[in-house]
């Protein structure tokens, strides 16, 4: 996550959460001629379409407040999906006893694609059941992590 989409979760986050949902995450994107902020909720048993819409009427009113961004850009409120990417440590803890797969940047035994059961979190990185084999992975060597549910 970069400065500026740390920023905006540090402004969202409070206000997502006194309406009964997680901030999951949020990616923004610079285009050509717009840019698009993309924010994923959560909440017990799902996130439904007018979940979505409640959520974006209300950080529209914040964003329009706060004037954090400039340029013209579109806001999109989602779920985080059955499939969802894994970034922080609260989201692998929440993933315990699941399934994902883990790119890496570099390979560990060969493999740059590692999947398997989340089995343990630490501060330093995640541990994985893959087979017969427990594989620790810290979590500067993870390019991307999703869980993989189908």
């Amino acid at each position: 996550m970069n400065v500026f989409e740390e920023t905006l979760t540090k402004i969202l986050k409070n206000s997502i959460e006194a309406m009964g949902y997680e901030l999951y995450d949020l990616t923004y994107s610079k285009g050509s001629k717009k840019g698009k902020l993309t924010v994923y909720i959560d909440k017990a048993g799902g996130v439904s379409l007018n979940d979505c819409e409640v959520v974006s009427k209300h950080i529209s009113v914040v964003l329009d407040v706060e004037n954090i961004i400039q340029e013209s850009y579109i806001l999109e409120v989602s779920s985080p999906g059955i499939n969802r990417n894994l970034k922080t440590k609260k989201h692998y803890e929440d993933s315990i006893g699941k399934e994902c797969l883990i790119n890496l940047f570099n390979p560990i035994d060969n493999q740059k694609n590692i999947s398997g059961k989340i089995v343990s979190v630490t501060d330093d990185g995640v541990e994985i059941q893959s087979g017969q084999s427990k594989i620790f992975i810290d979590y500067k060597d993870i390019k991307k992590a999703k869980l993989n549910l189908i």
